[in-house]
């Protein structure tokens, strides 16, 4: 039986749905493997003693939610393969150097991002302290595991870092979400902009840790753009690679002792509003460039 091009026909609704079908089953699947695995593993627990089970158990969840889901939609829907997921081999070389100016200049977006967003769950601790709390446990978890994660102590834990953490997100998310997600809503709803604002609340909410909210619809919102503006999902995946690699570099240098660099006084630095406003204009200014570079390839 032949499968390819089976959903070709159907309408936008339907080929979401059932591509929440096909990452859903993907995902039990990708939960039972993992439960196969590590049968006799007992509990895992975020620390240095068994890293390497959590890094393979990140891998294969990784795999199975933003990698497979995505692949196996684009078979079904037609039968393009890398060229119907958005993969367009056609780089044009400035792109590069604007996203990677982008990306630099978003860095200081990112942080005042985090401030506001500290600023927010301080503000309704009051009202909903319980839950609030509940967040901060989760969040905390989640720390203890991305500082395990980035503990490195040579070159080859960073090329492994830089595979898992870096390039398997920026590959398999920007499939799934600025493929999959975003172009169908914007196919659904007829506004691209709507389409990658609901988009960037999904992936921001997906990662499950509220404290890092809005940086990460921050982001979401400028991955969104750079796809829709180029029609090539090499650009996003390439912008989300450098994000993601720059936070890895940042907290292996240390390790190396060549430079005397302390992370946490650097994530404290607080950014005013008025360079947030500055920076933002630089990124808008990039962007403008960048859809003005790409303009006949709007996807």
């Amino acid at each position: 039986m032949n499968l390819k091009g089976i959903f070709s026909n159907k309408s936008e609704s339907t080929k979401l749905f059932l591509f929440v079908m096909i990452v859903f089953i993907s995902s039990l699947i990708g939960i039972l493997s993992i439960g196969i695995i590590f049968a006799d593993a007992g509990e895992l627990k975020f620390n240095q003693e068994n890293i390497n089970q959590l890094k393979i158990t990140q891998l294969i969840s990784s795999v199975f939610i933003f990698i497979i889901p995505p692949l196996l939609f684009s078979y079904f829907e037609n039968d393009q393969h890398l060229k119907g997921l958005g993969f367009n081999s056609k780089f044009k070389r400035q792109n590069i150097l604007i996203i990677l100016m982008i990306i630099l200049f978003s860095q200081p977006l990112v942080a005042y991002c985090m401030q506001l967003n500290l600023d927010f769950i301080n503000f309704i601790t009051d009202y909903i302290p319980k839950v609030i709390e509940g967040m901060k446990q989760m969040e905390d978890s989640a720390e203890e595991a991305t500082m395990a994660f980035l503990k490195m102590d040579n070159i080859g834990d960073l090329l492994f870092n830089l595979f898992l953490i870096a390039i398997i997100p920026a590959i398999g998310e920007e499939m799934f979400f600025r493929r999959v997600i975003q172009k169908k809503l914007k196919n659904i709803l007829r506004n691209p902009h709507i389409a990658i604002l609901i988009t960037s609340f999904i992936f921001s909410a997906i990662h499950m840790q509220f404290f890092g909210f809005l940086p990460r619809f921050f982001l979401g919102m400028v991955l969104g753009y750079l796809f829709y503006y180029s029609g090539n999902l090499w650009m996003s995946v390439i912008a989300h690679f450098i994000n993601n690699a720059l936070a890895i570099l940042l907290m292996y240098l240390p390790f190396t002792e060549r430079i005397d660099m302390d992370i946490s006084q650097l994530e404290r630095t607080e950014i005013s509003m008025i360079q947030a406003t500055i920076f933002l204009i630089i990124v808008l200014f990039f962007i403008y460039l960048y859809k003005q570079i790409n303009s006949k390839e709007i996807a």
